[in-house]
Parts: C-alpha cells; structure tokens; sequence
C-alpha cells in the first residue's frame, strides 16, 4: 500500500484517490501514514512546509505564512491553572488568526495537486476565513456552507468565497457542504471528513517538541477533534522515530452546552450520540456531530491512547479565561480557544493534573475576530 492512502475504520478497505469518506460502506477513513513520518525539519524552508517530510505529498505547497507559531511561557496563566509551568501555543499568529490555517494550507495544496474544480467546507466562521483565503491564494473557486451569518462568513465573502447560509446548527451546514462535494469538488470540512487535513496539525506536535521536548499535558479545544488527534499523531511519530521517548497526555475541552465526546467518555467512550446544542459564546467547538458521530471516536481513541481525557466547562468558565487571557498575559483570544484554562484549572482542583506539570494550552483562534465583552468584576 502506498504511503498516505486513506483506509477505511468500518470496512477496512484501502481508498487510494479518495479524500472523504469510505466510498463503499461510507465509514470515516484514516491515512495509513508511515509510522515514523516525524517531520524532520527542512532549514531550507519556512513554516508548516519545514516539516513536509512529515506530511501528506503534495505537488505546489500553497502557503501564506503559516506555522511556527510562538509557544509563550505563561507564569501569570501558570498560577490561575495550578501548575508550575504553563505555555500557550499562540495559533491566533496564523495569518488568518486561526489553527485552521494548517489545514487550509495542506487541503488547497492538494486540491491544486489533483485538479478540481474548487474547495467546498462547512464552517462556524474560522474555517470560512482560512479556506477562503488559501482558495484565494490557489485560485480556486471556494464554496463555504454556514448555519449562519456573522463577521467570519462576510470576511470569506470579501475574500471571494461564494457563501451559502443554511440556518440550524454546524451539522446542518455540515450536510450540505457534503452535497457540495458530488460535483468532484474538494472537501475542506475540518472534522474528520477528510482525512487528510487531520495530518496537518502534526506540525503542532512537531514544532512544539523543538522548543521544549514532549511536554506533560497537552490541552486542545475540541468539537469533532481533528486539531487533537494530530497533534496526537505527530508525537507518536516523533517517538516512533525515536526523537521523543514518550507522548504527551491529551485533554479535549468542550463547551458544556456541546459536550457529544464528553458524554461519550463519561459512558465507556465506544459511541458517541449527536447533541442538541444550546446557546454558548464557544461557537468554534459547538458540533453536534449529528450525522457523523462515528467521527468523534478517532478523537476518543487519541485520548485514550495517550493516556488523557474529555472535560465540558460551562460557559461562565470559559468567560473567565478569556479575561485571564488578556489581563493577565495579554493575549487575546476567542472564548473555545480560552477553554483549555477553564479545564486546566478543574483537573489541578480535582488532582488529575499534578502541580509540578508541564502544560500547553493550544489557543485556537484569535479574540479579534469574535470579540467578548465581560465584566469588569472578576476573580482572577
């Protein structure tokens, strides 16, 4: 089999030129990636495309600029959560001011490999921007599917991307981003629609393993949990190639008005049930996985391989972060990148996560882009 082939979890079959889901039983697929596939970093490029030797293969790398985002040390954060070394993986430096820059950048790539005839996504708002742009960049027609309107889904329009607003929920947009695709159109969805775009968070692994080595905790704002289960990814293939001699534990953090992998873990974590999603001024991780709930297990199965778990916060928690965030380390960021510190500080409180620890909080996405207001009246 060659290299980087997706291969079904249901069927087991091997799908060679396929980028969704299985096209026989339609089960979601996983590549079959070189175990040891680490990234060894390329000095004679910049950013995610340092570490191409760790990823997919692709024929013209679309870039504009991403990756080797800062990794900031954190001792103000560090006290709020608990533990005596806290660093934040600043993803809002990406140039549309999100994590979903990485994906966005290996999936056009692939696209203008393979020659479509554009990219379609479903999309909260993050993803909108980042494919918009990248689509923009390639010269690619770009779809975008949104539940609804909002700053994210206007900004991809100024960028040239034809936007459908659906109403409902990200599932529902999810759905028909998925109709999009017959048309042999490239699917950019970032849950684990396609496979492919999972292995680009790998470069989070890696560049956070050249500064600091593997951490203790890893902490991941998750809605389906692609962002996750590469970074899980790219530390099991550093340690596979026997550049780190353990992996990290992972922790998804969910909005308890979203919590499908929450609910699954609090169960025995083998099936996840779709959610009615309430209200939430986490708007980024608020998938219902509904349709695709088999989705979450690969996210379910990271966690567990590496030895973590699945915490929900309310969103009051989260509200409380964001001003942690920017008051006290004078970062801004939207409310589902500030969930890790609400979660970081209930696992210190419960003891699961022990105070001499060494943690990262990957912060998602920047707060310019879904500004926050609170009150002046805190805890912190």
């Amino acid at each position: 089999m060659t290299a980087w082939t997706p291969v079904c979890r249901v069927c087991r079959r091997a799908n060679p030129g396929t980028w969704s889901r299985c096209p026989h039983c339609d089960g979601v697929q996983v590549l079959d990636a070189p175990p040891a596939a680490s990234g060894t970093a390329d000095p004679a490029a910049e950013g995610l495309w340092r570490h191409r030797a760790g990823l997919p293969r692709v024929g013209e790398e679309i870039s504009l600029g991403e990756g080797d985002t800062p990794l900031v040390r954190c001792p103000r954060l560090a006290g709020v959560g608990g533990v005596a070394d806290l660093l934040v993986k600043n993803e809002t430096a990406n140039p549309t001011l999100s994590f979903k820059d990485r994906a966005m950048a290996l999936g056009v790539s692939l696209a203008r490999t393979h020659d479509v005839p554009g990219v379609v996504a479903a999309s909260t708002g993050n993803t909108a921007v980042a494919a918009a742009a990248y689509a923009a960049r390639a010269g690619l027609p770009c779809r975008i599917v949104c539940a609804a309107d909002g700053p994210k889904p206007r900004l991809a329009r100024s960028l040239g991307a034809d936007v459908r607003l659906v109403g409902g929920d990200f599932s529902g947009a999810y759905a028909t981003a998925a109709e999009l695709e017959a048309d042999g159109w490239f699917p950019l969805t970032t849950t684990f629609r396609n496979p492919y775009l999972t292995e680009a968070h790998r470069t989070v692994a890696f560049e956070i393993h050249e500064r600091i080595g593997t951490p203790d905790w890893v902490i991941v704002p998750v809605g389906a949990g692609p962002l996750l289960a590469g970074i899980h990814h790219g530390f099991r293939a550093l340690a596979a190639a026997g550049r780190a001699d353990r992996t990290p534990r992972l922790v998804a953090v969910q909005t308890e008005a979203c919590a499908p992998l929450a609910a699954a873990w609090a169960g025995d974590g083998t099936a996840v049930t779709a959610v009615r999603p309430g209200p939430t001024v986490a708007e980024a991780i608020a998938d219902p996985l509904r349709g695709y709930e088999d989705e979450g297990l690969i996210t379910l199965a990271a966690v567990r391989e590496s030895g973590g778990t699945v915490v929900a916060v309310p969103d009051v928690e989260i509200v409380e972060a964001v001003r942690a965030f920017a008051r006290l380390e004078g970062l801004s960021v939207e409310p589902a990148a500030a969930a890790p510190l609400a979660a970081l500080r209930r696992l210190t409180s419960a003891g699961a996560v022990a105070p001499d620890a060494r943690v990262v909080l990957v912060a998602t996405g920047h707060g310019a882009k879904e500004p926050l207001t609170v009150e002046e009246d805190d805890e912190w």
